[in-house]
């Protein structure tokens, strides 16, 4: 097989950790639901979307663990996962 070939052919994703795919918006919305903005390094969607901009693994952890404490009852995690499903 040719390398043009591979990269034709459709992907998919096999294992995802859900929280990791938060987008900044939501990441906010969930924050401001539960009272929990004010504890974030960032506190608008502009701020941590410049943040979402990694330069290594430790800068994405760093908010990958900032947004799993955004997500606290099982609502959250249900406007999580339909999000993810929507893209």
């Amino acid at each position: 097989m040719d390398a043009d070939f591979i990269k034709q052919m459709p992907k998919v994703e096999l294992h995802l950790h859900i929280e990791g795919t938060m987008e900044p918006s939501l990441f906010i919305d969930l924050a401001k639901r539960n009272n929990v903005l004010d504890d974030m390094q960032h506190q608008t969607v502009a701020s941590l979307s410049r943040a979402y901009q990694f330069t290594d693994l430790q800068s994405f952890l760093d908010l990958y663990y900032q947004g799993s404490n955004v997500l606290l009852v099982e609502r959250d995690f249900y406007d999580l996962t339909m999000a993810y499903l929507k893209r």
